[in-house]
């Protein structure tokens, strides 16, 4: 098989990094953005904006989406690694195995964000909240844990499959979920926007372990791996990386 995967350039994966690192601790460490009963707050009032805008339509779209998270979150990974295992396609048994590690890891970091936290969620902090879908809440709002497994799953599958028809869905849908738990009054966009970095990075983190994380999946199941020979190529005029990978 012969894999060839387009990344982005370095700068523009730093300039991000940086970007998505300030923005993080920003959503951490000012305090005005969790005075929830501050009606001025920008958190709460994007919040407002976004819950008050309710219709049936968008109410109807954003249900099927954001019951979709969960069971798509389980059984993506799940499918993929017994694909590949049924197929004898180290591939996508690899690709299962990163999106679950990376999965794991997202919910891990925002678990122990939300128990050290503890921010009250929309509709316990204000008024006249519109809600729905409170069975899928947990008792603390920030980060979502939603936006958190969403964006963890778009981002390493973008890392694996950099095609268009893979990341514009893929990041269209962790979209939608995250703003349906502001609509739905479960989240602020602070809870969301903290998740889809949490995912993002984790995911990223993932990703660039798997030398260290295949072999291990490897070694436990009793399979051999396979063999690559991989060259990065950086055009002189600093365009993006090309990550040309050979597997036999």
């Amino acid at each position: 098989m012969f894999d060839v995967n387009l990344t982005f350039s370095v700068s523009h994966l730093s300039r991000i990094c940086i970007i998505c690192m300030a923005a993080f601790l920003f959503l951490v460490d000012a305090p005005e953005t969790f005075a929830q009963n501050d009606q001025s707050n920008i958190d709460v009032r994007l919040f407002r904006e976004i819950n008050n805008a309710q219709s049936r339509s968008k109410t109807s779209l954003i249900g099927v989406t954001d019951n979709s998270a969960y069971p798509i979150l389980v059984v993506a990974p799940i499918s993929l690694a017994a694909y590949g295992l049924a197929a004898d396609q180290n591939e996508k048994f690899e690709s299962g195995v990163l999106l679950g590690t990376s999965e794991i890891l997202a919910y891990s970091i925002g678990y122990v964000l939300k128990e050290g936290i503890r921010r009250e969620r929309p509709y316990e902090a204000l008024t006249d909240v519109q809600t729905n879908h409170l069975d899928s809440a947990d008792p603390y709002s920030f980060p979502s844990g939603h936006a958190t497994g969403s964006f963890a799953l778009a981002t390493l599958l973008t890392l694996r499959y950099p095609k268009p028809e893979v990341y514009i869905p893929a990041f269209a849908w962790a979209g939608l979920v995250g703003y349906g738990r502001i609509y739905f009054g479960l989240h602020y966009p602070s809870d969301v926007l903290a998740g889809a970095l949490i995912g993002v990075g984790s995911a990223y983190l993932v990703y660039r372990c798997q030398g260290k994380i295949l072999p291990i999946v490897y070694r436990l199941i009793g399979r051999k791996e396979s063999e690559n020979v991989s060259a990065i190529v950086v055009p002189n005029n600093g365009g993006a990386l090309m990550n040309i990978t050979v597997r036999f």
